[in-house]
């Protein structure tokens, strides 16, 4: 077997009974690739074969942010090829722009595309209520820990007008709320000309009618200006949930990670957040056991993320990521001692997440409908403007459709509602 060009790929004839099954592993954004790769195969007479029948080909769009990333994505590669030995296997994605060889070298991968070969739009977003839009792909940040921009490549953006088509056209197929995703989110439009920014974005999509809801995916914190903050806080679109990762809190680590902000800037910048926009709420990544990280280091961190109260905290522990600058570094931090501090990070973001949501205990809020509560008979479950999840006892009809509710209580990591009406 050896590397396609894309465009052999998109030369694939399908056939009535010839089926294909999608993964999508990592980010919103490959999620949103994912889509623009199905509705090309669908455009050539595939059918997608979401079931559990053995389908004819499957695509798996891989992730290498972590190595756990990339281990998932080999361990769906091979339980494809045990499903259905006589399957074309097709990899592509993240992974496949730097391990090519390797994934190559699997016994049973038909093809391994490199490179972006996507259309320039979707028309929907299958099984998701929400609709994601990539506005925005590639990264020249280069911290030291990340291999995103050695396989995403160099910072581009859509034009203004492409955004805003897609975006008319999703919600005329009955979508209420897009989420605007990239790479780099904030720095969407640096290079075009007359100069747009994600403001440009937001001004744009309010003059949508239908659409009810603009949401951001993750934002750099250097990213968030003045000028955003403002228009997010007059908009009466845009989604109260802003997701900023931090990494560390500590000077020094982030020194060493290159990233552009200090201890201080962040926190000052969640409070500038939490000041101009009233129930906001923040998300956020943090990686630990980084490369020279003491427990001095680590305990700066826990201490941030207790001030700013997020709603969730993401944990990633560091692993090597081959062609990084840290790769290289001293100071290696052992696992057992990554894992502990990783427990110990998730129980402070359980206690903040739980000091948050108990500020909207019997409060009426505003909840997009997305589908049956996973696991729980009985009800529906969605997501209200600020990011909190809420179930509530099923009625029949309400998927994609706002309701209104009343928080009664809470439940793990979601609010437990009560119907009140259609808004």
């Amino acid at each position: 077997m050896k590397r396609i060009n894309p465009s052999t790929l998109l030369r694939i004839d399908g056939e009535p009974s010839r089926a294909i099954k999608f993964f999508t592993l990592g980010c919103k954004a490959n999620q949103y690739d994912t889509q623009s790769i199905r509705e090309r195969f669908l455009s050539k007479g595939f059918r997608d074969n979401g079931g559990n029948s053995k389908p004819d080909y499957f695509l798996i769009n891989t992730c290498t942010v972590t190595s756990g990333a990339d281990q998932k994505s080999r361990n769906i590669i091979r339980r494809c090829i045990q499903l259905n030995p006589r399957a074309k296997v097709i990899v592509t994605g993240c992974l496949a722009e730097k391990d090519w060889n390797s994934l190559a070298a699997i016994k049973g991968v038909s093809l391994v595309v490199r490179k972006n070969f996507f259309p320039e739009g979707i028309s929907g977003f299958s099984q998701h209520t929400r609709a994601f839009l990539k506005i925005q792909d590639g990264c020249d940040n280069f911290c030291t820990y990340c291999k995103v921009a050695l396989v995403r490549g160099k910072k581009r953006s859509k034009s203004l007008r492409q955004i805003f088509k897609e975006a008319k056209n999703l919600v005329a197929c009955g979508y209420k709320e897009i989420v605007l995703t990239g790479i780099c989110l904030g720095e969407y439009g640096e290079n075009s000309y007359p100069r747009k920014d994600l403001v440009s974005v937001v001004n744009a999509l309010e003059e949508i009618e239908g659409l009810r809801r603009i949401r951001l995916s993750s934002i750099e914190a250097g990213d968030v200006s003045i000028k955003l903050i403002k228009r997010l806080a007059s908009s009466k679109k845009f989604c109260r949930h802003l997701h900023i990762p931090i990494q560390s809190g500590d000077d020094s680590i982030l020194k060493r990670m290159n990233r552009k902000y200090t201890r201080q800037k962040y926190r000052n910048l969640i409070t500038r957040v939490k000041r101009k926009i009233s129930g906001v709420s923040i998300t956020t990544d943090c990686l630990v056991g980084f490369p020279g990280e003491t427990e001095e280091n680590f305990n700066n961190t826990v201490n941030l993320v207790k001030k700013i109260l997020p709603l969730k905290v993401h944990i990633f522990p560091y692993s090597v990521r081959p062609g990084t600058k840290a790769a290289n570094f001293s100071g290696m931090v052992d696992t057992k001692t990554i894992n502990a501090r990783c427990a110990k990070l998730e129980k402070v973001s359980k206690e903040c997440r739980y000091r948050f949501m108990r500020e909207f205990i019997g409060k009426k809020v505003l909840v997009l409908i997305e589908g049956v509560t996973k696991g729980e008979v009985g009800y529906l479950e969605g997501l209200t403007d600020n990011y909190l999840k809420v179930r509530v006892p099923f009625k029949p009809g309400l998927r994609n459709k706002i309701v209104q509710v009343k928080l009664k209580r809470i439940a793990g990591d979601s609010f437990v509602g009560e119907h009140i009406d259609n808004f």
